[in-house]
């Protein structure tokens, strides 16, 4: 499963304030079939 426009465009957003490791960890998921809001959830947990 990929990535819509309107996720990469969120994801490009999210990225100025996030981690690389908080971003790559969501690209995975979003790339696993994950919403934008979920993978992002679960990001913050796993670099907490």
């Amino acid at each position: 499963m990929s990535i819509d426009r309107k996720e990469k465009k969120l994801l490009k957003k999210a990225n100025k304030h996030h981690s690389k490791k908080h971003m790559a960890i969501m690209n995975a998921l979003m790339n696993k079939g994950k919403s934008f809001k979920v993978a992002h959830r679960e990001a913050l947990k796993i670099t907490k």
